[in-house]
């Protein structure tokens, strides 16, 4: 982002892990950043780990745990000491007294908090991608910290108190309201062929049960194919059908065998419902990528660690949580929403005062706490 995108953000509680409260870890952070404004506080902190790491590579690394079979505990033998040594390293694990060869609860606890700053299942389990995080070279973690600390400068500058972050490696939101962080909640971004951009916009407005234009790419790729093979499709999902001139038309007047998707000549609107793809709310903040924030009927994505999974767009776990926030400066409670969302009638609610959304890229970052978050670089931007 450019200068254009430059804001503060007085609060880096916009930053710590959804519902995970971790120990830190046992680094020493700058003593002026607590009096610092909020980018600053973000910059120092980054600045602050890579000095960290930066003494970690002079003192020659960590080790590497060996391939084998998943670790898990109760195991033991010298890849377990090698993962407690690699723990040690980077003070997931309290490295005071003699290592052990055992995999006990001491040892499993480091090991969730170490899957839990990496974006990682904290199942104790260690297996292919946990043990691939730990073997990252320091240098490569070095180098992550720097790109960061450049993106960081960017995206942390001083005006905004109250805010919505969208952090796409980490798949989380979080909404900040005068300094202080109100709710966060997982989100699924987009996947790799369709990803998710990077950019500043506003919340201009909530939707309540909303409809689902469907995107001219999306109904003629990707549910034409799906209305050919099945006539019940468009009835079961709640799809009206509309011709080029906004003309209702009767899906059993068209021959859909007929219809290429290089010239597709319909437009399929989804009706609201449990079945619509936006969900029950859409959170409306105009901008050129035609990139929303909504709910979504595919729950089950939210069990997965990692979340490239939309078009683009991105799909929330809890909007209703988020939607009450956003709405309580226009006197709307959560029993207000409730009940508009049993009518399944759309109702679209301007806010009096915008909120800022910034959609951000940051693989790295380090929250109040002083617990350091590294993300899989899922677009390979880090690369680039």
């Amino acid at each position: 982002m450019g200068s254009e995108t430059a804001k503060a953000r007085k609060s880096v509680t916009a930053f710590r892990r959804c519902g995970r409260r971790l120990v830190p870890l046992l680094f020493l952070f700058l003593a002026t950043a607590a009096q610092a404004d909020a980018r600053n506080e973000a910059y120092l902190r980054l600045q602050s780990a890579l000095d960290l790491y930066l003494q970690i590579a002079a003192q020659g690394g960590w080790p590497t745990v060996p391939e084998g079979p998943t670790l898990e505990p109760g195991n033991q033998g010298p890849r377990v000491t090698a993962l407690a040594q690699r723990l040690a390293a980077t003070g997931d694990l309290d490295n005071s007294g003699r290592v052990s060869s055992v995999y006990n609860d001491k040892l499993e606890v480091a090991v969730r908090r170490f899957q839990a700053r990496h974006g990682l299942e904290t199942d104790a389990l260690v297996g292919r991608k946990t043990l691939q995080a730990l073997n990252v070279p320091v240098e490569q973690r070095i180098a992550q910290l720097r790109l960061n600390l450049e993106r960081s400068r960017q995206v942390f500058d001083e005006g905004l108190s109250s805010f919505l972050l969208v952090n796409v490696p980490a798949f989380e939101a979080t909404l900040v309201r005068d300094g202080e962080t109100i709710i966060r909640t997982n989100v699924i971004v987009g996947e790799t062929k369709a990803e998710t951009p990077v950019f500043e916009a506003e919340i201009k407005s909530v939707v309540i049960n909303p409809t689902w234009s469907v995107p001219y790419s999306i109904a003629s790729k990707e549910l034409l194919p799906k209305i050919q093979r099945d006539p019940g499709f468009l009835s079961r999902g709640g799809y009206d059908v509309f011709d080029r001139d906004g003309n209702r038309v009767d899906p059993a007047d068209i021959e859909w065998a007929s219809l290429r998707s290089s010239a597709f000549p319909y437009t399929l609107v989804q009706r609201p419902g449990e079945k619509n793809e936006l969900g029950r709310i859409k959170f409306v903040f105009p901008n050129e990528y035609g990139v929303f924030m909504h709910d979504t009927p595919g729950k089950h994505l939210f069990a997965c660690d990692s979340r490239a999974f939309s078009h683009g767009c991105i799909r929330m776990d809890n909007p209703v949580g988020f939607a009450e926030h956003v709405l309580e400066p226009e006197g709307w409670t959560r029993d207000d929403i409730l009940a508009r969302l049993t009518t399944n009638e759309t109702v679209t609610v301007p806010l009096s005062e915008p909120i800022p959304v910034i959609v951000a890229y940051l693989t790295a970052l380090v929250d109040e706490t002083g617990t350091v978050y590294f993300y899989r670089d899922i677009y390979g931007r880090d690369e680039e």
